[in-house]
């Protein structure tokens, strides 16, 4: 099941240009270790699963990556990787390496700092812990750390590893007022 869901995810992932474009130019810029990942790509299950546009109510594409360094800004490479895209979807970056300096105040709670762009994936919600990348040759490769079937059912459970009670219940009363069809589970 789990193979079938990766090959359909791919199919999609493939058919969307915005998507590819923007991997090419991660790829491109040189992004170390980066994902496309998050919400866009589960939106983008949901939205197929909905017979939707593809990209309806995505409003901007979520990359994340790895750089200890740091010697390359966020907002640089967003800026390197914006001047490659003809497209108008946003982009927003996230070095994984950095987000425990940020994560008490964006999700109440202190983490200790990540070891590589997986790590920070597998503190998501499962349904959202899902990431696309292209490697030099443009061969596709997804993480989904708790695999693809709560994304494909429209199951958003908690992952509270790196999250509060009261950031999951808001984040996930704002996918039931988008898709109907979402069931969340209780935090408890």
């Amino acid at each position: 099941m789990e193979l079938k869901l990766q090959l359909q995810l791919q199919q999609l992932i493939k058919s969307v240009p915005e998507l590819m474009e923007t991997a090419e130019a991660c790829r491109d810029v040189g992004l170390p270790n980066f994902y496309i990942a998050g919400g866009a790509i589960t939106q983008l299950i949901w939205n197929s699963l909905g017979e939707k546009e593809l990209l309806d109510k995505v409003k901007d594409f979520d990359i994340v990556y790895f750089d200890e360094s740091n010697a390359v800004s966020e907002e640089l490479f967003e800026l390197s990787i914006t001047k490659r895209i003809r497209h108008s979807v946003e982009v927003d970056l996230k070095n994984q390496a950095t987000m425990h300096e940020r994560y008490l105040q964006r999700f109440g709670c202190s983490i200790a700092a990540y070891v590589s762009v997986e790590q920070g994936i597998e503190s998501w919600l499962p349904a959202f812990a899902i990431g696309f990348t292209l490697d030099s040759y443009g061969d596709l490769a997804i993480y989904a750390p708790y695999g693809l079937e709560d994304a494909f059912d429209m199951l958003v459970k908690p992952n509270k590893r790196a999250m509060t009670e009261a950031c999951y219940n808001k984040m996930t009363t704002g996918y039931k007022a988008r898709w109907p069809k979402v069931k969340v589970y209780p935090w408890g």
